[in-house]
């Protein structure tokens, strides 16, 4: 189990992209720097042990996207706590894969670092019960 996780951490990549999409958008405003940090995920629903994707776009107020940002990300849900470190995103906007091991509130709490400020922004992501397989169901839906 242990050289598993080793080989998830060593290969991680990071990603960026153009803009986030959904129906389920946080938001979290800054006021004293005028900047917004934009989170989504992907599936809306997300199952566990497969890859979701946490999206994130630094904008300031006016929707302009901040650029030449490190970011660094935790999700946790209270017991167990995931790393992601020196992501680098040239137009504001990144995304990182992360495996839900279980159901129930899971917490993203992100910090973005920009030329003049660093922003602590905290989101949560609801990972539905999901029912295990069975021999007559060896795929449930979720």
């Amino acid at each position: 189990m242990l050289l598993i996780l080793f080989f998830f951490v060593n290969n991680y990549q990071f990603y960026v992209f153009a803009h986030i999409n959904g129906s389920k958008i946080q938001e979290i405003i800054d006021n004293n720097d005028d900047i917004k940090i934009l989170f989504s995920y992907v599936p809306e629903k997300p199952i566990i042990d497969t890859f979701t994707k946490l999206y994130f776009s630094v904008q300031d107020l006016e929707g302009n996207h901040i650029k030449d940002i490190k970011a660094s990300v935790i999700v946790t849900n209270g017991q167990r706590l995931f790393k992601f470190q020196n992501i680098s995103a040239t137009d504001g906007d990144f995304y990182v894969e992360y495996i839900f091991p279980d159901d129930g509130t899971h917490q993203v709490i992100t910090r973005i670092d920009t030329k003049t400020t660093i922003i602590p922004a905290s989101f949560s992501v609801f990972v539905p019960h999901q029912s295990p397989p069975t021999i007559l169901n060896p795929f449930p839906l979720p």
